[in-house]
């Protein structure tokens, strides 16, 4: 029953996907809840993926684009896109890393987020209006999974930046044997698409490189750091498809 709470609970947290009953917050259950954001990845992209089949013949090709970007950053509650802001606010300002990490935990959001946000709507908008539409199950559909698990590689690999806070239990639950859990729910992918080995390849290099970049500028990463990869990661993988689409 655990493992079925911490499910539920990862997709009550990461999401706002109804769950069958309410999940009272244990500290147990949300460490381990890590274990199951590539599942919540699976079921963005399935209603996200659904919502363009529904909606794709209602309206212009520019229009959807902008309702697709919108209804995946509601289906998140904007929480990744929210980390993306911070961590533009606190890396633009250019100060030493305990003011950087004291800009990120600031609720309040600067110039430079504002600025990040722009980037980010327009980038994925573009996106969408540049694909071929015969992408559209890689990129809504796959990528919301592999743009999760990049932040559980993250999590696995990288120290974390704060002395407590949620992603320290994250990363204390992510042990080898529950990190290899987690590539069972990205298997499917490479039976799904051709394109599958080349976006896991892709996302597995952008953690990488900027978990190293932020390790520097940090000391390690935050939960922040982590939304940024979300949406830094569904957003490398939408860019390698309008560049295929070319």
């Amino acid at each position: 029953m655990n493992e079925i709470d911490s499910f539920w609970m990862a997709i009550q947290y990461f999401s706002r996907i109804p769950v069958p009953y309410a999940i009272h917050y244990d500290q147990e259950r949300m460490k381990r809840s890590i274990l199951f954001l590539p599942a919540v990845g699976w079921i963005i992209g399935f209603f996200l993926f659904l919502f363009y089949q529904m909606t794709a013949d209602l309206f212009p090709r520019n229009f959807h684009s902008i309702l697709l970007v919108s209804f995946l950053l509601w289906i998140t509650g904007g929480l990744h896109a929210d980390g993306w802001m911070d961590v533009f606010d606190g890396i633009g300002s250019s100060r030493d890393k305990e003011k950087m990490l004291a800009i990120m935990k600031d609720s309040r959001v600067g110039a430079m987020g504002v600025i990040g946000f722009v980037i980010l709507f327009a980038l994925k908008t573009s996106s969408l209006n540049s694909i071929n539409s015969n992408f559209f199950m890689e990129v809504l559909l796959v990528s919301p999974l592999l743009a999760r698990f990049g932040v559980v590689l993250a999590v696995f690999l990288f120290p974390y930046a704060r002395k407590e806070g949620l992603g320290r239990m994250l990363k204390e639950a992510l042990t080898l044997k529950n990190f290899l859990f987690t590539l069972l729910w990205i298997l499917p992918l490479f039976w799904l698409t051709s394109y599958g080995i080349y976006m896991f390849l892709l996302i597995t290099g952008f953690v990488f490189l900027f978990g190293v970049y932020f390790t520097k500028k940090l000391g390690g990463l935050t939960g922040d750091v982590y939304g940024w990869l979300i949406e830094g990661g569904e957003t490398v993988l939408w860019l390698m498809f309008v560049l295929l689409s070319r």
